[in-house]
């Protein structure tokens, strides 16, 4: 699992994760990620793009960021991500797009 993190301001920030991101690698996201939820942005963007994998403790942990963050979007999941998020009836609270 590899991420890149872009700020777009004060209120705003992206994240792009990329490989694979499952209970071994998820708490380096979360520390990754902490200095940014610090900043009480009103927006967080992951891109999962290039996201080969998720699994329940990735999905676990967006829930949570989007607790924090009033406007947190997922971008981009791969088909099977999307159809699991969407049974999960997480689509409109992780507002997935496309």
């Amino acid at each position: 699992m590899s991420f890149e993190l872009v700020s777009s301001g004060d209120d705003s920030a992206v994240v792009k994760v990329a490989g694979e991101l499952d209970i071994t690698t998820i708490d380096d996201l979360e520390e990754a990620v902490e200095p940014i939820l610090a900043r009480d942005p009103q927006r967080l963007v992951i891109d999962v793009s290039s996201l080969r994998f998720a699994d329940s403790s990735a999905i676990a942990l967006w829930v949570k960021w989007a607790t924090i963050v009033p406007g947190l979007e997922i971008h981009h999941p791969q088909p099977l991500l999307r159809r699991v998020i969407d049974s999960m009836g997480l689509a409109k609270t992780l507002r997935v797009t496309p």
